[in-house]
């Protein structure tokens, strides 16, 4: 592992390799030289009124300049040094240069990398990783601001702590899962057992709208893969009961930290003895390969490959992939894969009801649940989110279960209550803000929790396009919900690259319509059971899609269903 890797939008530190234990050590270093190199040159690039202020001074010269500023202030360093004078006359410019310089490290992505031994508890070298980020934080800090300081004349005013270090640090651990020839690229990969982040932060893609199908191959590409173990980091996490293994190229590593906020992390005691049941590649080089999945039958587990073009910088194609992945596994283990939202609501009379919204991306379910945890605080006592994107259905003894695959919700900023979002910015993970279809990752709920198994009382349909002041209705015929359920249509909202009213089957384009007519078969035995059940099976009208009722229409359904609930 190298000890700096640096790129337009990222820099990775190996904190083990490193010399970061001072100030003078880091503003020394090649790896302070390189980011102020690249800082230059795109100021040059983008013609910034800096450079011709600064015109005739060397790169060399102002980080000469730099290090010895970290000894004397500015009209100490003149005195003491006369052939440098000529930055008397361009302190303020130099000044504004150097604050430009500390914004430009703050924007790029910056992340720490530390290695633990596998026969000692990841734990026991978690102080560690706490305090080299807080640390390096520290230290960059000071290295600013005695800089600064030494260049404005006097000391700050108003000291912001601001996080200037890393966003982010990973200790991973080196782990062979099998020995089989086929799966040798993947082998002694640095797992992740310990993440540190430090909140708020910021994902900056290249992307910001997922495309297309995942479409199933039936060879497995890996041997003609080219896979450079040093540029993969593996995020082992459970997706609902299920294990995988997440490898993640180094330039999709911010969205390898977002999974922390979305799927439970595996702890390596949990995973060291077995296989996983899925695997997936998540920037390969080879484009032939991208966005399709291979079923090894033998090794019974799926594998997904997504290429590194610009296109599949986004959380999107993380998520997605590996959602498709556990669906069309828990097809094969006759289990109906749901693209929804389940809460379970305790009313305040103790009255319990898990209530399940299905609907594809943008139909408004997440945002009619959260509408009725706000408007329903006088009637429910708690209210729990079971899965916020996708869960499953199977039918156990006389009655529809389900379970969740996900702790987290990634929603849309434009469709949560205005601030709720920046009420959690302690925890959050924000994808694009400034941008259409901006994103957050949130941890919502507890593992233990999404995977029990949890009775189905009421499932509706998210209908988004249809007007309407009754919020909801009932299908009384198994037949007439089949065929709205089936049909999956929606407004298109812009979280994809469609437009317009679509449909999907099942309103499940991940693993359902690989599988259609497996999934097909498990729909009908599910939906007989609810039926002969008597659970309640309707329509929810959203509303989300149609213009000055995003925010209105979700509320109106989550007024009906709290008057079903209540009455």
């Amino acid at each position: 592992m190298k000890k700096f890797h640096l790129t337009e939008n990222y820099a990775l530190i190996n904190f083990e390799a490193s010399i970061c234990d001072s100030e003078l050590s880091i503003i020394q270093s090649k790896s302070f030289e390189a980011v102020f190199i690249q800082f230059i040159r795109k100021m040059r690039q983008d013609k910034h009124i800096l450079v011709d202020d600064l015109k005739g001074i060397r790169t060399s010269q102002m980080i000469d300049f730099y290090r010895l500023l970290m000894i004397y202030d500015f009209q100490t360093l003149i005195k003491k040094q006369p052939q440098l004078s000529f930055f008397a006359k361009k302190r303020e410019s130099f000044y504004l240069l150097t604050e430009t310089f500390y914004d430009y490290w703050r924007k790029i992505e910056r992340f720490g990398l530390m290695s633990s031994n596998k026969l000692y508890h990841s734990s026991s070298k978690t102080p560690e990783l706490i305090q080299a980020s807080d640390l390096f934080n520290q230290r960059v800090l000071y290295l600013y601001r005695t800089i600064a300081q030494n260049l404005l004349g006097h000391e700050f005013h108003v000291l912001r702590q601001l996080p200037a270090g890393v966003n982010a640090n990973l200790l991973l651990i080196n782990h062979r899962f099998t020995y089989k020839e086929a799966y040798a690229s993947l082998q002694n990969v640095g797992f992740v057992s310990t993440l540190l982040t430090r909140p708020p932060f910021m994902i900056y893609s290249k992307s910001n709208t997922r495309t297309g199908l995942f479409q199933e191959i039936f060879e497995n590409p890996l041997s003609k893969l080219s896979l450079n173990k040093l540029h993969y980091i593996a995020f082992p996490i459970w997706i609902g009961k299920l294990l995988a293994f997440v490898y993640v190229h180094r330039d999709f590593l911010h969205h390898g930290v977002g999974l922390s906020n979305l799927f439970e992390p595996a702890d390596f005691e949990s995973f060291k003895d077995r296989k996983p049941d899925i695997l997936y590649v998540y920037g390969i080089r080879e484009h032939e390969y991208d966005c399709t999945y291979y079923h090894d039958v033998d090794e019974k587990l799926y594998i997904g490959f997504v290429s590194r073009a610009d296109k599949n910088d986004y959380f999107g194609y993380l998520k997605k992939m590996l959602l498709t992945l556990h669906n069309v596994h828990q097809i094969d283990q006759k289990k109906l894969p749901i693209h929804g939202a389940m809460v379970n609501i305790i009313l305040k009379n103790n009255q319990q009801k898990n209530i399940v919204v299905i609907g594809d991306s943008g139909a408004g379910k997440s945002e009619t649940l959260e509408g009725l945890r706000i408007i329903g605080s006088d009637y429910i006592k708690s209210m729990r989110v079971v899965f916020d994107d996708m869960g499953t259905f199977e039918v156990k003894g006389n009655h529809v279960i389900a379970q969740g695959t996900e702790i987290g919700a990634f929603v849309r900023l434009d469709d949560l209550e205005s601030g709720y979002a920046y009420q959690e910015m302690d925890r959050a993970i924000f994808l694009n803000p400034d941008k259409t279809n901006a994103r957050v990752i949130l941890p919502i709920s507890q593992y233990n929790f999404v995977v029990k198994d949890h009775k189905v009382d009421m499932l509706f349909y998210a209908n988004n396009y249809l007007e309407s002041t009754e919020g909801l209705r009932k299908f009384d015929k198994m037949a007439d919900a089949l065929e709205v359920f089936r049909k999956g249509e929606r407004f298109a909202k812009g979280t994809t690259s469609e437009v317009g009213l679509v449909s999907s089957y099942f309103a499940n384009p991940f693993g359902a319509v690989q599988r259609k007519d497996e999934n097909d078969q498990i729909l009908v035995e599910v939906f007989e059971k609810l039926y002969q059940q008597k659970v309640f099976v309707g329509e929810l009208y959203t509303q989300l899609a149609r213009p000055g009722l995003e925010m209105v229409g979700p509320q109106i359904a989550a007024k009906k269903l709290l008057d079903y609930l209540t009455k």
